[in-house]
């Protein structure tokens, strides 16, 4: 069984290079980039805002774990972040743990 997400079949260098950023970014600015990123591409590719809104989710738990292991957890979440970036340059949905059959769910309603 193919955890694909309905992704659009057509993604634009630039829908990659912003949802690859969101990913990415949590690297440097923590839940900043994709906040921004979501906030700026919400309404213009439906794509880039679910790459966007998986990785503040990830961003999330990433901090609510960190916080209950005192920051043991964050190298684990920052290789799954970048492991998502490589995925969205290359057009692919991200594929984090859990939280992608969450996001299905969330897109069939």
């Amino acid at each position: 069984m193919s955890r694909a997400l309905a992704f659009p079949t057509t993604v634009t260098p630039s829908e990659r290079l912003a949802a690859t950023f969101a990913h990415a970014g949590t690297c440097f600015f923590w839940f900043v980039a994709p906040l921004v990123v979501y906030l700026l591409a919400r309404r213009k590719s439906p794509a880039v805002r679910a790459h966007a809104f998986e990785a503040l989710l990830w961003s999330g738990i990433g901090t609510l774990v960190a916080l209950a292991t005192c920051g043991l957890a964050i190298p684990v979440f920052l290789v799954f972040h970048i492991i998502a970036a490589w995925r969205a340059w290359n057009g692919e949905d991200p594929s984090y743990p859990a939280l992608t059959d969450f996001m299905r769910g969330w897109r069939s309603t």
